[in-house]
């Protein structure tokens, strides 16, 4: 997500998002794919913001990274390796004022907009286990993850580093599934 600040650099950040009912009455992003739509919430936006992400070691995970910029970021995940599933096109809508400092409000359909002319394939150089995604503008990319010795806190960030410097990054932290039942 890319805020621009007046008489600043923007800031690049990547937002946590939650799942939230329809009773939720403040911003959301609103994805539809097809008859299916779901609502999320932003849980955190900087660095230091809550930890949000508690990945239980040997399990596995899929991560949705929606790229709701024009550039393409590398995103590159500490820890242990992953596999690219699927990038699929999307149109997106941010209204004026929808990207605030942790809040965003904007509407994303599974849908190729009419722009794009990319291919949103996995290329053959992605096939293999890896420990950085391509997410290229209008897309979501899906990757599968498990994170397999170590807990304990990690991180996840762009590997463009004038965007890591600007906040494009978050933390996650590894727990063995006995330490579980103990999470608020």
């Amino acid at each position: 997500m890319e805020r621009e600040l007046d008489g600043q650099p923007n800031m690049l950040t990547m937002r946590e998002l939650v799942i939230t009912g329809d009773d939720h009455t403040g911003p959301v992003v609103t994805v539809s794919d097809g008859e299916r739509t779901t609502r999320y919430r932003a849980a955190a936006a900087h660095f230091e913001d809550a930890t949000t992400f508690f990945p239980v070691l040997g399990r596995y995970e899929v991560w949705q990274l929606i790229n709701l910029t024009n550039d393409t970021h590398p995103i590159h995940v500490h820890l242990d390796p992953f596999q690219i599933l699927s990038r699929r096109p999307i149109r997106y809508q941010i209204p004026e004022h929808g990207i605030e400092d942790l809040s965003i409000t904007a509407t994303v359909t599974l849908e190729r907009d009419p722009g794009d002319e990319l291919g949103h394939t996995i290329d053959g150089n992605e096939r293999g286990l890896k420990d950085t995604v391509r997410v290229n503008p209008n897309e979501i990319t899906e990757i599968a993850v498990r994170f397999t010795t170590y807990s304990g806190r990690y991180m996840y960030h762009c590997h463009i580093l004038e965007h890591e410097d600007r906040d494009m990054m978050r933390p996650f932290v590894t727990m063995p599934a006995e330490l579980m039942p103990f999470m608020a």
